[in-house]
């Protein structure tokens, strides 16, 4: 395992200053309008590149950039199983615990990647003067409201990864309200090199959410032209994440009411609605097409070109593609699917160990044969090969990569009720969720015995982890709620290793600063997370 890590935060703020020209919209030059648009359409281009993180021709498979980042936290939830050979699992050290302190690589898949796309958007935020918002340019408007937008998105996932949280194995007093340093355009080489973590209240209080109040202005009248470009509705939708983590935070029922405004906003603005069942099990387009629903919010476009065969999302959580020495790899923890009511279809996204409980539908022609005999029980079809080209990985690799639907919005909005005091309201919107879209042949969905906060909130968590799993949402939520995680039980379907059971939240959910930023950026010393690797020991039956 390669433990140098190749970038840090105090480098990168070296580079911001360098490279920008000052000019305003009405000045910038064709070459400059030319660098800008580049900028802005490389964004999210990056998010989705193989090798971001540096470590791809080292043969790490895991570095593929923001789908990676999701796998790797979903991993780490307890809920996603390795079904298959886990000497294939290039994310053995997220769902095992194993090598997570300062000096090993995998760390590079979080700091490098989001520190280096907040460089860019940085760079575009410095290439436009915003002293005077009436006069720009509807492109420059829009790039600039990108632009605080990833920003906003990149800092928010950074101070939830980063942030330590109490837990019952670790101890971090010394970093307790810590997040991430912040760096900005201004931020000098000196300021790089002794940029201290700001508090997790800062983060948020002087970049969070004043960028989002400014994309949401610059935004309001934009219209995207796809679900590739970020919208109005992408910003209420974040908007209501960080509220949401706020409100928990704090214990802030206004907050709370925030995350239920901006929920409903963003369900409101989008004009999206959650997946059908037949879009839910559509076996081309199901979770690779953003174009094949109406439910997506944002997300992230492969292209073929630059699909590389184990570096994207569709090799490691597709058990149907026959390019992939992985594809009979991920399932679903046993005990969350036997929680899933038979009525609700989101069940069929996983093999039952009864094949003729469902008649499960796939692009291959010999899908009964292989999910019978090449997949295990509770493995996953819930991620598509992309035009269910199954055999092509050029092809079939080239999946749309979700970021929001409209759904997680729906759980926001309900469970932000309940935690604002009215938990009749939460209880009630979830209920017209579940009953309308997710049950069958006309079955109703009732949590009204829900009726404590606590009760309420554990039954929505697991709607929500079974409505999102694979996507990269769930720890963040287990995180700010302080819930627990088991692999270990009677019946595990979980490989020995993987068998790890945490009270509360687990402590390798607080990620580790790398060894390099500590190197480079002195104020770092001695403020670091404590390495979580081998504290918790699997469960042994």
């Amino acid at each position: 395992m390669k433990n140098i890590l190749k970038i840090s935060a105090a480098a990168l703020g070296l580079l911001l200053s360098s490279c920008i020209k000052d000019a305003t919209p009405t000045e910038i030059a064709p070459e400059d309008q030319a660098t800008l648009e580049t900028m802005v359409r490389g964004i999210p281009a990056a998010l989705v590149q193989a090798g971001s993180a540096g470590y791809a021709n080292d043969g790490q498979a895991w570095d593929f950039a923001l789908p990676a980042i999701h796998l790797a936290t979903e991993s780490m939830t307890g809920d996603l199983v390795v079904t298959g050979n886990i000497g294939y699992d290039w994310f053995q050290q997220f769902g095992t615990n194993d090598a997570l302190g300062a000096d090993y690589a995998v760390g590079a898949l979080t700091w490098h990647n989001y520190y280096t796309w907040i460089m860019t958007a940085n760079n575009v935020i410095s290439l436009i003067d915003e002293t005077n918002l009436a006069a720009l340019g509807a492109t420059e408007r829009s790039y600039l409201g990108f632009a605080y937008t990833y920003r906003a998105m990149f800092y928010l996932d950074l101070v939830r990864l980063y942030e330590f949280k109490e837990n019952t194995v670790t101890e971090g007093d010394n970093v307790l309200g810590l997040g991430v340093p912040i760096v900005l355009p201004e931020t000098s080489e000196a300021e790089a090199k002794n940029n201290p973590r700001a508090t997790v209240d800062d983060i948020y209080d002087t970049v969070i959410f004043p960028d989002l109040k400014k994309a949401e202005t610059l935004l309001e009248n934009f219209s995207a032209p796809d679900k590739y470009t970020i919208s109005a509705a992408l910003v209420y939708g974040l908007k209501a994440r960080a509220y949401l983590e706020r409100g928990t935070a704090k214990n802030d029922p206004e907050a709370y009411k925030s995350a239920a405004e901006y929920a409903r906003k963003a369900i409101t603005a989008s004009g999206c609605t959650p997946l059908t069942q037949e879009q839910w099990e559509d076996p081309v387009n199901g979770f690779n097409n953003a174009g094949s629903n109406n439910a997506w919010i944002w997300g992230l476009a492969l292209p073929s070109e630059s699909v590389a065969n184990l570096l994207c999302f569709t090799a490691h959580m597709s058990c149907e593609n026959d390019w992939s020495a992985y594809h009979a790899g991920r399932g679903i923890n046993r005990n969350l699917y036997n929680s899933i009511d038979m009525r609700d279809f989101r069940r069929h996204s996983w093999l039952d160990p009864d094949r003729s409980s469902y008649a499960y539908k796939s692009s291959r022609p010999d899908s009964k044969e292989y999910f019978a005999e090449s997949l295990a029980d509770y493995a996953s079809i819930k991620f598509r090969p992309a035009q269910g080209a199954y055999k092509d990985f050029k092809a079939g690799g080239a999946a749309d990569h979700c970021c929001m639907r409209v759904e997680e919005m729906y759980f926001i909005e309900a469970e932000a009720t309940a935690q604002a005091g009215d938990i009749a309201g939460g209880i009630r919107l979830l209920n017209e969720f579940m009953t309308s879209h997710r049950m069958m042949n006309g079955a109703v969905y009732d949590c009204s015995a829900r009726s404590t906060l606590k009760s309420f909130v554990n039954e929505l968590m697991l709607q929500k982890r079974i409505e999102f799993w694979g996507e990269g949402i769930v720890m963040f939520d287990m995180k700010r709620l302080d819930m627990s995680s088991k692999r270990g039980f009677v019946g595990t379907n979980a490989p020995a290793s993987y068998r790890l059971n945490v009270e509360g939240r687990a402590p390798y959910w607080n990620f580790v600063i790398g060894r390099n930023e500590v190197q480079n950026n002195t104020a770092i010393v001695g403020k670091n997370n404590p390495d979580p690797s081998g504290k918790v020991e699997p469960w042994k039956g």
